[in-house]
């Protein structure tokens, strides 16, 4: 049960992105959101008596969490490029 709550937490930390772009004004950072990876996590502490079931769940949790913390690497990388030129120019 432990791994599957802190495959879950992890999951709802990666939230932190999206609501730091929102606060931003970048709207469209709320596309980059960790939905499945909640939604597995969810869904491995609903079938907590089936062991075989709840590895199998924190194991796509996890992949999920790691394939959204590169994808969102490769997509913030970008956008401080830009904010950086923009500094630079003094727009």
């Amino acid at each position: 049960m432990g791994g599957a709550v802190a495959a879950l937490v992890v999951a709802l930390c990666t939230l932190a992105v999206p609501v730091l772009g929102i606060a931003l004004g970048l709207w469209f950072f709320i596309l980059v959101a960790n939905v499945p990876g909640i939604v597995l996590g969810i869904i491995a502490l609903v079938k907590i008596p089936n062991a075989v079931d709840v590895e199998r769940y924190i194991r796509y949790t996890w992949a999920c969490t790691f394939a959204y913390t590169a994808l969102s690497v490769v997509f913030l990388v970008p956008v401080i490029v830009l904010a950086l030129l923009f500094l630079l120019v003094g727009v």
